[in-house]
């Protein structure tokens, strides 16, 4: 009875293992090429989603484009031009190169990686190179690596990163989003079209004016009569510091008024008088 419980067992074992895994993740915002064409997304009915889901894209399973044990060699076992298929035949149209794909204006420095089975690894993110045009195929030489992100918390259901994606990159570009495993030995592949907008330099500093002064309120003109004359322009002569003499009145120039005559008359009647006087005092000491 044992035996038949182990065999049945071990049967079941194998059962499970040959089922394969269904369904892991990739990027939802900014979204991936295979998330923007699956079912319910107003982007599946783009021209891109439709040739791809023509030529077999399995659109149900947008979070299952893996390869196992690749390792780390991701441009060993990924072909170029066929990055964001992983190089699997029904995900081949998400390779096709084209302006139309749908992108993410990007608003943000947050990504969300959606995580429907969660695993346990890293992820490796990719930005394509200036002068990249989605008319091409994708090669590995167009991609720069920008962050590397070891063993992050998912956070309701989705593992989050804050980004900061070179200053040089402006316009369309692609982001290469690598998620590889450490519970199990499947690496995971998704490409991601964006534009990225050019950063706003700040204004330069408004330089503060002085306050202007207040207006002088002018004279009010002074009136002029009409004997005023005009203003000399003969230069003034230099002042000396000696002082000038005082101007006397000449007799020779100006005659005496008749206060001065009468004055001098009498003097003269005064010296007249005095000199009776003392004549008259010698002539009576004689006698005597």
């Amino acid at each position: 009875m044992p035996v038949f419980r182990l065999v049945g067992v071990l049967s079941l074992l194998m059962l499970l293992s040959a089922v394969p895994a269904h369904a892991h993740g990739a990027p939802t915002d900014p979204a991936s090429r295979a998330f923007l064409c699956s079912p319910g997304q107003p982007t599946a009915s783009s021209s891109p989603c439709r040739s791809a889901i023509a030529a077999g894209l399995p659109s149900k399973e947008w979070d299952n484009i893996r390869l196992p044990n690749v390792r780390g060699q991701d441009a060993a076992k990924v072909p170029d031009g066929k990055l964001c298929s992983a190089g699997l035949a029904r995900y081949a149209g998400l390779d096709a190169p084209s302006a139309e794909w749908p992108a993410t204006k990007l608003k943000s420095t947050g990504f969300t990686y959606k995580a429907t089975i969660p695993h346990q690894g890293s992820f490796r993110f990719y930005v394509t190179r200036a002068g990249y045009t989605p008319n091409q195929p994708l090669r590995w030489a167009d991609l720069d690596q920008f962050l590397t992100v070891p063993s992050p918390p998912l956070v309701n259901g989705s593992y989050e990163f804050k980004v900061q994606l070179p200053k040089d990159r402006t316009g369309r570009h692609l982001i290469y989003t690598v998620w590889q495993n450490t519970d199990t030995p499947d690496t995971y592949y998704s490409c991601t079209d964006v534009e990225i907008a050019a950063a706003v330099k700040p204004a330069p500093p408004v330089a503060q004016q002085a306050p202007a002064a207040p207006p002088v309120k002018a004279a009010p003109p002074t009136q002029r009569t009409s004997q005023s004359a005009a203003p000399s322009t003969k230069p003034s002569a230099p002042r000396s510091s000696i002082p000038k003499p005082v101007p006397v009145a000449s007799s020779a120039e100006q005659p005496p008024s008749d206060a001065t005559r009468f004055g001098m008359a009498a003097v003269v009647a005064a010296l007249g008088g005095l000199a009776v006087l003392g004549g008259f005092m010698l002539w009576r000491k004689r006698i005597l």
